[in-house]
């Protein structure tokens, strides 16, 4: 392999890698430098990065990367000396010329080669990157055997060992290993995987023919230990898939399967319930006649109308301003105003599980529960949904965060599957689409189940308001989780147990497990994004394992914006959607997410004028795909549809203490002139024992308001907090005011949560704290104790309190509580540093005089550095612009 690895090497080669040879003249482009800045793989970043290398070992020079033992320059000369000679003798001759025995004057050059290679290749971890990857293709030795049910190990070209070369190539070295269309290997990278697998290959039979008994063992079935610990695991996962179906098997483990899918198979609907409810919507059915005149008054409704000149869409649904909710009703062809299969009773609080005997106990109580109605805002997102439906087009949902995302998709789940029913009975569907059929090659919508894609820490709350909307028995939630070699069965041992028709099935999974599934049969094409992926010589075989082996109704992704680069969540949805008859995206993040969203600054204007040339493009594209209200957006009345007050927003700008200041300009001034290294010293020393300004005023804000409910706001006067004069019957309109304030800290870095916790336990209040390390069990756990707390128990619960760089970072922080079914005034508290960067971090509540003000009051350093960020921010995006513009040519 150390052979291998230098003619992968070769300057020869250089060109075929990287085209920046193209740019200098052929003499030039041979000389040592040029050819220690191309020479592969050790320019490509994938192999930079698992070697840590920024640039071959061996150059002509001594570089940042040459080895400590090389550092003296005989012994870089030497090895220099001999990786050329060997680049120049034929390829067959290499195998010799790399022989450590081999006598010559390259002994000592060839030596400290080899000796570096042995060192650092299992550090690399190359070998077992190998057998990771053999083994998710199956094409590792047991697999192989096994499948060709042979009693030997086979050779290379029997194996089929091949298949797994552009795995290796992509994880080895990435995308700079494949030609220009993506398709096939360069030959260089080729030859390398043909010596690296037949090295690992020839280990393998070494290790495996040590014993042919053993073998033949394993072979006929089970007959070394390790596959016998494989069969005991999978006979206990079947006796525990057996009890959870009610089905008594005895000494089963309830604790093999996963808690999800142990839930899952419990919340299974019986034959009973889907006959009771069968029933029920059947009378719905009936209700619901298709030969009933509809009011002249209700606007046209046309599923198959276009929005190609509505390039001036702000929200997505102006066509809907005007509609009432009662013609919305009608429009659904819903004369009962209430949506098929929905629970009609909610715990708006989230604590009771309707799915469960005792939320169904506690929902049958007169004295619990209040109405689930869809309010107005969500009825016009249904239509819409419905309406881009029935005319293939796909929605893009980014209301604002506690609008009711979740209701509608799952709303709209519903309504197609009593659609469905519907068309069955009455060969037609209700309301203004009664005239319509689904799509031109199918009448009816066809039963095809919903897959619903939800980030791992929101898998269970996502379940749990389903459970909150849907009728128990009406629908199944089957989660599809983990990797698709812990559940190749899972269709035949989970999804075979469901009674309902597909069409009533919703399945949860990840990206993480799409992505698994992807991996298995398909393969990416980076270099054209858009064309669809590749299938892989098993696709036929394993397709049926996968949730690729399958069409969907509907597939929603939830904060989908995090799919947006092209990597591998962005295939899994893209086959995904391949896949599926309608896709609804929820995100609440607008296409730009960074600081400059809402700055009321000066920026150089090519930035801007590029920026909404590109959005006016973006913008035409999307049009009639898009529905995105905010928690200013207003009804058909013109009343806000969160159903909230305003809430008020209070921005304190303090001056922090002289020690901070010193030390603010300390920083400021090592960062500019002297790297960071005496700042970052500085800063992790005894100044953190000082008094924090910004946390003193964090400690009054949460007190005044934890002595007495509703007190009025506080303001910055003087330099010294005040009661505020403004708006003082701000108790008004209060739901109930018998609940007692609470307080939410946000901390935007980690390292903030020890301080701020530290302090107001100082001070003598109790907190609970929430960050990524806490597991989602426990997280719910913390906040059903926050949610419960009276008076006297923990009201601080610390999640993040630092400036944010984007306003819409800061929005979805503030529709974590600024939502339905609290009705109490929030007040949102910025604790603003004067004359510091925290200031252009907040510009959003700023004028350009307060922000000018505040700049030209920071001290000289501090001015410099936040130059520095803005210019440097500023070039970066003008930089990506003209990079996007050249790939547009």
């Amino acid at each position: 392999m150390p052979g291998a690895l230098l003619a992968l090497s070769a300057p020869s080669h250089a060109e075929e890698a990287d085209s920046f040879v193209d740019a200098v003249d052929e003499q030039s482009a041979t000389s040592a430098g040029s050819l220690q800045a191309c020479n592969i793989p050790w320019c490509w970043p994938v192999w930079q990065q698992r070697t840590g290398l920024s640039s071959a070992p061996f150059s002509i020079t001594i570089t940042e990367d040459t080895p400590s033992v090389w550092n003296s320059p005989d012994a870089n000369q030497a090895v220099w000396t001999f990786v050329s000679n060997f680049w120049a003798v034929e390829d067959a001759a290499q195998v010799d010329y790399i022989k450590k025995e081999r006598p010559d004057n390259d002994t000592k050059g060839r030596e400290l080669w080899l000796d570096y290679f042995h060192l650092k290749w299992s550090d690399w971890k190359v070998n077992s990157t190998v057998d990771a990857v053999l083994v998710e293709r199956g094409l590792d030795p047991y697999s192989v055997m096994k499948r060709m049910k042979l009693a030997n190990l086979p050779d290379l070209a029997t194996s089929q060992i091949a298949l797994a070369y552009p795995a290796l190539a992509e994880v080895l070295f990435g995308a700079d290993a494949f030609t220009e269309d993506g398709i096939a290997l360069k030959e260089p990278v080729r030859r390398f995987l043909d010596t690296l697998v037949a090295h690992h290959w020839a280990r393998n039979r070494k290790t495996w023919l040590k014993n042919v008994e053993g073998l033949t063992k394993i072979l006929t079935r089970y007959g070394d230990q390790e596959s016998l610990q494989q069969l005991s695991e999978q006979q206990e996962t079947l006796r525990d898939l057996l009890q959870a179906l009610g089905i008594d098997v005895k000494d089963g483990s309830k604790l093999r399967l996963p808690k999800p899918l142990r839930q899952a198979l419990s919340f299974l609907a019986t034959q009973q319930d889907i006959t009771l409810l069968t029933a029920s919507i059947h009378d719905q059915l009936k209700l619901c006649d298709p030969d009933t005149a509809t009011a002249d008054s209700i606007p046209e409704f046309d599923p198959d109308a276009t929005n190609d000149c509505d390039f001036q869409w702000s929200e997505g649904v102006e066509e809907f301003n005007g509609i009432s909710e009662d013609h919305l009703w009608t429009i659904l062809g819903l004369p009962e105003r209430r949506i098929p299969f929905f629970n009609i009773l909610q715990d708006p609080y989230g604590n009771c599980d309707p799915w469960t005997e005792d939320g169904q106990k506690w929902l049958k109580d007169p004295a619990n529960g209040e109405p689930l109605a869809l309010r107005w805002h969500q009825l016009v997102g249904l239509v819409k949904m419905v309406k881009n439906a029935f005319s293939g087009m796909s929605i893009l949902l980014m209301d604002d965060v506690g609008l009711g995302k979740t209701i509608q998709v799952t709303a709209l789940i519903a309504l197609l599957a009593f659609y469905r029913e519907f068309y069955i009975m009455h060969n037609q569907f209700p309301g203004k689409i009664a005239a319509k059929q689904w799509r031109s090659d199918s009448p009816n919508i066809p039963n095809l189940p919903i897959m619903l894609v939800i980030p791992p820490n929101l898998v269970a709350q996502f379940t749990s308001e389903l459970h909150r909307f849907l009728q128990h028995g009406s629908f199944d939630v089957l989660p599809y989780l983990a990797t698709w070699r812990s559940r190749q069965s899972w269709w035949q041992d989970i999804w075979s147990r469901s009674i309902q028709p597909e069409g009533r099935r919703i399945i949860i999974t990840t990206p993480k497990a799409l992505e698994s599934d992807f991996d298995r049969i398909l393969e990416a094409n980076n270099l054209c994004p858009t064309k669809s992926p590749r299938q892989k010589a098993n696709y036929a075989v394993d397709a049926p394992t996968t949730a690729y082996g399958r069409h969907f109704l509907l597939s929603s992704v939830d904060e989908a914006h995090n799919q947006r680069n092209i990597r591998k969540g962005y295939w899994a949805i893209f086959a995904l959607r391949e896949r599926s008859l309608t896709m609804v995206a929820m995100t609440a993040t607008p296409i730009t997410s960074g600081p400059l969203g809402n700055a009321d600054v000066d920026i150089p204007s090519l930035y801007r004028t590029q920026m909404l040339t590109w959005i006016n493009d973006i913008r035409k594209r999307f049009s009639g795909a898009v529905i995105r209200r905010t928690i200013w957006s207003v009804d058909n009345y013109g009343v806000r549809i969160s159903g909230l007050a305003p809430f008020k927003e209070h921005n304190l700008l303090v001056k922090l203490y002289d020690h901070e200041v010193d030390n603010l300009e300390l920083i400021a001034k090592d960062l500019v002139e002297e790297g960071g290294a005496r700042a970052a010293k500085f800063a992790g020393g005894s100044w953190k024992k000082d008094p924090s300004r910004k946390l003193d005023i964090l400690v009054e804000v949460v007190q005044w308001h934890k002595e007495r409910d509703n007190r009025q706001p506080l303001c910055i006067v003087d330099d010294k907090l005040e009661p505020s004069s403004s708006n003082p019957d701000i108790v008004a309109g209060i739901a109930d005011p018998t609940l007692c304030d609470k307080f939410v800290v946000y901390c935007a870095f980690p390292t903030s949560y020890f301080q701020v916790t530290k302090v107001l336990d100082l001070h003598g209040i109790p907190t609970l704290q929430i960050h990524g390390k806490i597991p989602t069990s426990a997280r719910t756990d913390i906040i059903a104790k926050f949610k419960n707390s009276g008076r006297d128990g923990p009201r601080v619960l610390i999640i993040s309190n630092d400036s944010l760089w984007s306003a819409t970072d800061e929005g979805q922080l503030i529709g974590r509580i600024y939502r339905p079914p609290q009705q109490k005034t929030v007040h949102i508290y910025r604790i603003i540093a004067a004359n510091t960067q925290d200031v252009f971090l907040n510009n959003i509540s700023f004028s350009k005089a307060a922000i000018l003000d505040a700049f030209t009051g920071a001290t000289p350093s501090l001015r410099t550095y936040q130059l520095a960020k803005l210019s440097f921010k500023t070039n970066l995006m003008l930089c990506r612009l003209s990079i996007q513009q050249q790939r547009g040519r």
